[in-house]
């Protein structure tokens, strides 16, 4: 099983760092080959620039965005750990996802899909409560934009794990989390594709087939 993880907090003390941590050790122990993306210590370019743009005419890619298109191609199931920032990934990671997240990439212009059937699971921590996520929204965005990447990708899973007020929680609930971030990568073990957050029914997927037919 390869398995690449996306990380772009930037403070190494964080309890987002204890997460990535314990989910690489316990994919690998697992037997997973893990790459882990740590897009601070990189230093990762999130802005798209000239280049990005014209990729889309020439086709030729800025080399560091060509290889990540290697690693996504792979690897088998993607996982994302990450803060939740005014309803959404950091700018880092929201860069990433521009730029290696190619229009040509996930749908050619023969319609064939580059990431077909990979999987995805995405481990969000907040600094406020459920109630607050929920009232304000947040929850709709972070699930909403889930659905319009993976699901117009083609991944046939699309799972989130929230671990809410993460500031105010004791350390042995932290712990406790750090478990349950355990049994939601094991899901990739676990299940077969299909059986966990199914994107099949997705609205992206089904608003593409319905733009795709009318044209």
């Amino acid at each position: 099983m390869n398995i690449t993880i996306l990380y772009g907090h930037p403070y190494n003390k964080s309890f987002n760092k204890a997460i990535l941590d314990q989910v690489t050790s316990h994919l690998k122990s697992r037997g997973a080959d893990v790459k882990v993306k740590d897009l601070i210590e990189t230093s990762f370019n999130p802005t798209m620039g000239i280049d990005d743009l014209a990729a889309k005419a020439t086709k030729v890619l800025p080399a560091e965005i060509a290889k990540e298109q290697e690693d996504l191609l792979w690897t088998d199931a993607f996982v994302i750990i990450s803060p939740l920032w005014w309803g959404g990934f950091p700018a880092v990671i929201k860069g990433y996802i521009d730029r290696v997240f190619t229009t040509n990439l996930l749908r050619s212009p023969q319609g064939e899909y580059g990431l077909k059937d990979k999987r995805a699971y995405t481990i969000f921590t907040t600094g406020s409560s459920e109630d607050y996520v929920r009232i304000s929204r947040q929850i709709d965005m972070i699930y909403a934009a889930n659905d319009n990447l993976f699901g117009f990708a083609e991944f046939s899973d699309a799972e989130i794990q929230i671990f809410y007020a993460v500031p105010r929680i004791t350390q042995e609930r932290r712990e406790a989390l750090l478990l349950e971030a355990n049994q939601f990568v094991d899901r990739i073990f676990d299940l077969k594709p299909g059986e966990g957050g199914s994107l099949e029914n997705s609205p992206a997927r089904q608003a593409l087939e319905y733009d795709l037919a009318k044209h």
